[in-house]
């Protein structure tokens, strides 16, 4: 059994230089003289922020630094710095750039929310929760922060401080969709099904092009065996919005599989795979559907790919694990969209 071999196209540091070059000489191409370095610096800010937008993080991340060595106090610089790094999950050089941020504006409610998430994602999670608490103190409209101060008592195991800083999302924010899905994720952790099902309607209900919620409908119905047809039919609009990584046509099929349609749900889950590869829990499901096809030769050779892009951790486990979730209760941690 073969895939099709993906290309990941690489940002360099060539075209981001080019990039820089244009940026930094246009002034004095323009006016017959050499740019000053004020003006530099403001060529250098405009091309990262236009870098950025286009969420080329390279590029941005290298003006950044230039604009840096022209004006190391300057906090839109710093801060600039700090979420580039940030999206490049460089959290190390994040954190030093955000704190120099804070040391030119210490009251700034955004880099203090930045440096508690960056807190977050690296596990330091006492550290975060006391950035946080003092952000949405200040700041009780930033939904953000509320949401990743749940994060951070989720994962500390305070499961009644999260839900309370979720609810205070959902306050700051009662017409947008993201502190609803937020909600679900947490009563979907918790358990309690019915009241996540209810809150992923509400997100749809604000957003109707919420991929996430959709996906989470999908899977709660896979998960309680109710429904497959609605299931599906949330599985495949959640794909057509944000295919990610596979998982939502995994659901599809998986609900398809479900239904009985055999052959073409693991037809169709093959397509997904091979169109997915490095996410090694779609070869892990198209192994268990061909289990129950009896076909041991694909199955093996689904288990092998598996096994090829599992994490470390996961290769000397074994793979053939019949967990037919793929997707498992979601975590409250991936609240950082909002």
């Amino acid at each position: 059994m073969t895939h099709r071999q993906l290309l990941h196209p690489k940002h360099t540091r060539s075209a981001g230089l080019i990039l820089l070059l244009g940026a930094i000489t246009v002034c004095g191409c323009r006016s017959g003289t050499v740019a000053t370095p004020e003006q530099q610096l403001a060529e250098l800010k405009a091309t990262a922020a236009a870098a950025e937008e286009a969420q080329r993080y390279n590029d941005a991340y290298i003006a950044y630094k230039q604009a840096a060595e022209l004006a190391p106090n300057d906090f839109e610089v710093a801060y600039g710095l700090a979420e580039t790094n940030t999206r490049l999950r460089n959290e190390v050089e994040a954190i030093d750039w955000v704190n120099t941020a804070l040391r030119l504006q210490p009251d700034n409610q955004d880099a203090l929310e930045l440096k508690g998430r960056l807190y977050l994602s690296v596990g330091r999670l006492l550290e975060a929760i006391r950035v946080l608490e003092e952000v949405v103190a200040r700041h009780p409209d930033h939904t953000l922060a509320w949401l990743n101060l749940s994060a951070a008592y989720h994962s500390s195991g305070r499961g009644r401080e999260a839900l309370s800083a979720v609810l205070g999302a959902v306050k700051s924010a009662p017409d947008r969709a993201v502190p609803r899905f937020a909600l679900g994720d947490l009563y979907y952790s918790r358990g309690e099904l019915a009241k996540a099902e209810s809150e992923y309607r509400e997100a749809i209900a604000r957003d109707d092009k919420h991929a996430g919620a959709y996906l989470r409908l999908a899977d709660l119905y896979i998960k309680q065996k109710k429904d497959f047809k609605q299931a599906r039919e949330w599985a495949l609009r959640s794909n057509e919005l944000y295919p990610g990584d596979g998982t939502a046509g995994e659901r599809a099929a998986t609900a398809l599989f479900m239904l009985d349609e055999r052959e073409e749900a693991v037809n169709e889950l093959a397509a997904v795979a091979e169109d997915h590869p490095q996410n090694y829990r779609l070869w892990m499901r198209l192994g268990n559907m061909y289990e129950d096809l009896d076909d041991t030769e694909r199955a093996r050779a689904a288990y092998g790919f598996a096994a090829k892009f599992a994490p470390t951790e996961f290769r000397d486990a074994d793979l053939r694990d019949r967990d037919k979730s793929t997707t498992g209760a979601p975590t409250a941690d991936a609240r950082n969209d909002a």
